[in-house]
This record gives structure tokens, sequence and C-alpha cells, in this order.
């Protein structure tokens, strides 16, 4: 192909710039909602437990990512994600996350948090995908009525809400696609009959009073104890519709008391 017929047949393909935009506005539109497509229904019940979840992207698409759903034992694993970056390519690697989990490395008999993030952060290393997420995991076991947890570098930290009291439950961790051999622990305490258990992304710092990391989370507790770990009230008040340069989540997982 000659110089002349390669220059005919580029101005012949290229796009006006108005068009381009345009096609580049309808592939986000199309991501955004196949993430909201493949995300599990906010306010499912599985085995008493309810599932409420709301995500608001800084952009079309979303880093952020949650996930919850039944193992074959009968425990329930959930997690929140939060991939370094916003957009397209976080979003890609969010959901690149979700598959490997879901298919694979849960599905493992004898699967604990703490592993389920050893097994992420190999598959992310593994893949060589230069980028890494921070993570918590948690599985929930009906049978006798425990919460098992681990933390991937995640903050805010979760808050565990009860009829006593709302507490930030404990861990740290190094991110998930870092560190090759990262240790992960897990924690483990026993539920309350009524709980809410709320996780939130980094994002929703932006929002909550405080000059650094521990006093936003004083007050995110009483945020939460002020709402009695409701989702709706939570969303009402940390979702706003302002501009915000970062992803915002709220993932609040409870069972209601008898009345």
């Amino acid at each position: 192909m000659t110089k002349t017929s390669i220059a005919t047949c580029t101005a012949d393909t290229a796009m006006p710039a108005g068009l381009t935009l345009d096609v580049l506005l309808e592939d986000q539109r199309a991501g955004r909602s196949l993430q909201e497509h493949i995300r599990p229904r906010s306010g499912s019940v599985l085995s008493g437990i309810r599932f409420d979840h709301s995500i608001m992207p800084a952009l079309y698409m979303s880093g952020d990512a949650v996930d919850f759903f039944s193992l074959p034992d009968g425990r329930i694993l959930a997690y929140l994600l939060d991939v370094s970056g916003h957009g397209t390519a976080a979003a890609l690697l969010s959901m690149f996350i979700k598959s490997t989990v879901r298919y694979s490395l849960a599905m493992q008999p004898g699967a604990t948090a703490a592993s389920v993030l050893s097994d992420v952060n190999q598959a992310l290393l593994d893949a060589d995908m230069r980028k890494y997420g921070t993570m918590l995991c948690m599985i929930f076991s009906p049978r006798d009525n425990s919460l098992q947890w681990s933390h991937a570098g995640h903050t805010p930290r979760p808050v565990l809400w009860t009829r006593e009291a709302a507490q930030l439950l404990p861990g740290q961790g190094q991110p998930v696609g870092l560190f090759a051999g990262a240790d992960y622990a897990n924690q483990q305490l026993e539920l309350s009959q009524e709980f809410a258990l709320c996780l939130f992304s980094d994002g929703i710092l932006d929002a909550l009073a405080g000059d650094d990391l521990a006093s936003r989370e004083t007050s995110l507790v009483s945020c939460v104890t002020r709402h009695g770990g409701d989702f709706t009230q939570l969303c009402n008040e940390l979702l706003t519709s302002d501009m915000h340069p970062d992803d915002r989540s709220v993932f609040v997982i409870s069972r209601p008391g008898h009345e």
C-alpha cells in the first residue's frame, strides 16, 4: 500500500471529534450498564441475612465492587473491593476479581476469608495487572451464628452496629496485587441476633468530618450509631449528589431483630 493510499484510507475511516466523543460516551454507558447488571441485587436475603448496597461512581464506571453468594457448605461469602484509581481500567480489574473469587477461589473446600484474599493477591500478580486493590472479605456461618473477616489494606474499617453499641472491627493487611507472599489474618466473632455490618469505600471519607483517618472513622461510627445501621439513611447522608473525586460505596449486611 502506497503512502497516498494509506492517507486516503485514514481520511476515509477517521471520525469527527464530536462523533468520536459520542462513541466513547456510549461505550462508557454500556460498560456501566454491564457493571450494574452483574452486580448482585441489592436487598437480597440469604439465610435470613440481608445485603443492601449502593455504588456512586466518580466517572461512568467504578473500581468499587461488592459481591455476596452462598458457598457449597452453606456459609455466605461477601466482600467489598476498592481498586486503585477509577474509570474503565479499575472497573475491568474489579470484574476480573469478581470472576476469580466466584468461580475458583471461594469454591475450594475449607476456604477462609484470609485464604480468599491470598488467592486474589496471587491471581493479580500472576496476571501482571500492575494495579492493586484494597478489600474486605467476610464469611458468615448461619450454622454457628459467626462472622469471619479479613482485611487487605482497606479503609475505612467496617462498623458493626448492634443494639448495645457500634464499633470498628479491628484488622489490617496489605492490598491485593502488590506483594508476593502477603500475609492475611482471619478474625472471628459471634453475631448478635440483630446486627448491621456497615462497609464503605474510602471515597466516603470525603463526606465525613475530621482531619485524619482516625477522626473520620470516629465520625463514621457516630453516623452509623445515629442511623441505627439503616442502609437508606446512611446512603441519604453519605451518597450526596455533589461532584466528588472518587467512587463512593455503601454496603450494609444486616439481620433484623424479632419484634
